[in-house]
């Protein structure tokens, strides 16, 4: 058997289970989109993205090659102080934290807010398409930076942290 090209979740330990085993299945492509429910045989009749529409929606779509979502992406490579990042996949996604500059904490925290992203991506797209509530990316960026906070004050152990010094992304 070649084991090559099976890859490791990397489990962020201060954000919540939930938004772990999320991104864990969303690697695996085990989140139902669009596509994926097709794949499953369940009638769709419109398989494109909900949140732009211009492409089928996978989990690579949705989370990566998204417009909505790229708004996301380049607002948080900002607030981060990092480079922009592309990413291509949702491993991609995932390893982008390597590859930015960041280290010891800073990159941690980057990594659960790359995973929160996802998490809040998530909840707009099924806000829009179970309740009719339009998905806006200053609205996905608000919900991850509010949640982001929560968590990492209170579950990554950050006693310093105050929403001034984390709206600046000072995390040291």
């Amino acid at each position: 058997m070649d084991f090559s090209n099976i890859s490791v979740f990397e489990w962020c330990k201060w954000i919540p289970k939930k938004c772990n085993i999320f991104g864990w299945r969303a690697e695996m492509g085990r989140i139902p989109t669009a596509c994926a429910l097709r794949y499953r045989n369940i009638p769709i009749v419109d398989v494109e993205c909900m949140l732009c529409g211009d492409a089928e929606e996978t989990v690579d779509h949705l989370f990566t090659g998204c417009i909505i979502v790229s708004r996301v992406w380049q607002h948080i490579s900002s607030w981060c102080k990092v480079q922009n990042f592309f990413a291509f996949s949702f491993k991609d996604l995932l390893e982008v934290h390597n590859f930015v500059g960041l280290s010891g904490r800073a990159k941690d925290i980057f990594y659960g807010i790359i995973i929160i992203g996802c998490w809040c991506i998530w909840r707009a797209r099924n806000h829009q398409m179970f309740q009719g509530k339009m998905a806006r990316s200053v609205d996905i960026i608000g919900e991850i930076k509010v949640l982001g906070f929560l968590w990492a004050k209170n579950r990554a152990k950050v006693p310093s942290l105050n929403w001034d010094r984390w709206s600046k992304f000072v995390i040291m």
